[in-house]
């Protein structure tokens, strides 16, 4: 996880990286006439390459490769899939150290005040829509503050990687709130846990990639992640019961160490932007779709998935109620903006649960 201390420590070392890799970028400008110069791009995520969000990374290498092939430098890149360098929880900051050029962030586990006003990208039971939450991430005011905080942790937003909807699994079944009292349920960073002590559960933070082996232990009651998940890991075999509430609906974020981007040519940073908003395209096509097939995907592995009443429903949403509330109080006018904007994105979009 990425801690205000270890962030505090790094400053030094990502200041003397970024100043090196200026040297070492502006050393490769192409002079008139001059082919264009190589460099290699480590890009790294969590997930498997099939999965929306590997689809966003390697869609991202494969619009690099073709958009940078004429620019004054050409980028080479080579990605790193399902945690191969780092896992969910170390990410940000190997994104923020500049151990890897560009990679997945998992705002649950950006840690420190800056990081609050992100925290509404977790926030339960807050689009109607995934059209909804397309139509707010891609806002103004959701880029501006999201891009303003980011750089604070030495890392350049670069898009959106859509991930989808998660919900609890356990070894028992799961209909309303009342029924994760005292289960001791895996969360993803400070949104998810928080969430799950306010239902009443006893949350315990690990990796996606940690899941299978704590539930066959016994060390875990059950978990919180999504369902593509549940499906790409094989977790259906650890556990035989979900739900298909709509817990939240979550984006990770692409995103670049900031020193390695600013010392990238103008026409080069150009083409990774138009590559990432291809790559964001074509991840969110891809979560949408797969979500309409995986409840029935799972329930074919065995698995009993619950899909609530609307009186089950409403217990849910006012379970879940004061992370809004807290949220507000946390952020004040900055987050009542990002709000108002979700609010309007629903009011368009309309509800499609």
């Amino acid at each position: 996880m990425v801690g205000t201390r270890q962030i505090a420590k790094s400053w030094r070392r990502r200041a003397v990286l970024a100043a090196l890799g200026a040297v070492a970028i502006a050393a490769l400008a192409r002079p008139t006439g001059a082919a264009p110069t190589e460099m290699p791009v480590k890009i790294a995520y969590n997930l498997p390459k099939d999965h929306a969000t590997g689809t966003f990374f390697e869609v991202l290498a494969r619009e690099i490769t073709a958009r940078t092939a004429t620019t004054s430098v050409r980028l080479v890149p080579q990605t790193f899939p399902d945690g191969q360098l780092y896992n969910d929880t170390q990410l940000p900051d190997a994104i923020g150290n500049g151990a890897v050029d560009i990679g997945q962030i998992n705002l649950g586990f950006m840690a420190g005040r800056d990081a609050d006003v992100l925290r509404i990208w977790a926030l339960p039971f807050l689009y109607g829509s995934w059209e909804a939450e397309w139509a707010a991430e891609d806002s103004d005011a959701f880029r501006e503050v999201f891009t303003t905080q980011m750089r604070k942790y030495n890392q350049e937003m670069l898009g959106w990687v859509q991930y989808g909807a998660v919900e609890i699994y356990a070894n028992k079944p799961v209909r309303v709130p009342a029924d994760v009292k005292g289960l001791r349920l895996r969360g993803f960073g400070v949104d998810s846990t928080t969430l799950l002590r306010d239902l009443g559960a006893s949350p315990v933070t690990m990796s996606s990639q940690e899941i299978y082996q704590a539930m066959q232990r016994g060390t875990i009651d059950g978990f919180s992640t999504g369902p593509s998940s549940v499906m790409d890991r094989k977790l259906y075999e650890v556990t035989r019961h979900g739900t298909d509430v709509g817990l939240t609906y979550i984006p990770f974020v692409a995103a670049a160490n900031t020193g390695w981007w600013n010392a990238l040519p103008a026409d080069v940073r150009q083409a990774v932007l138009a590559a990432a908003a291809v790559a964001q395209k074509e991840s969110r096509a891809q979560a949408k779709a797969d979500h309409a097939k995986l409840k029935a995907e799972l329930t074919a592995k065995g698995m009993t998935v619950h899909t609530p009443s609307d009186a089950e429903r409403a217990e849910w949403v006012t379970a879940a109620r004061s992370r809004q509330e807290d949220y507000l109080r946390r952020t004040g006018d900055v987050g009542k903006k990002l709000l108002d904007v979700v609010a309007e994105a629903n009011a368009k979009a309309g509800a499609k649960h």
